[in-house]
């Protein structure tokens, strides 16, 4: 696989994890609980891998940006999506 076609597997399912839990409620445990495990999974499936350093600080990124989000936006969150 080269370049191009590794790192934007990894753009790709930060961005969809991203998309699919916008708008996540901070009370709502078990929703945090089903992107936690995701996030364990992508990180399996790059392990000691070069690019698993990159997809953890993506997957780190995105979590604190959902958690942002729960935490002061969740009125802007749940009317804005699409």
């Amino acid at each position: 696989m080269n370049f191009k076609e590794q790192y934007f597997s990894i753009w790709t399912a930060a961005w969809n994890l991203h998309k699919k839990y916008f708008g996540i409620r901070q009370q709502d445990e078990e929703r945090w609980k089903e992107l936690n495990n995701e996030c364990e999974q992508l990180d399996r499936q790059y392990r000691n891998r070069p690019e698993q350093r990159f997809l953890q600080s993506l997957l780190l990124a995105v979590v604190g940006e959902l958690e942002r989000e729960a935490r002061y936006g969740e009125t802007e969150a749940t009317t804005t999506q699409p």
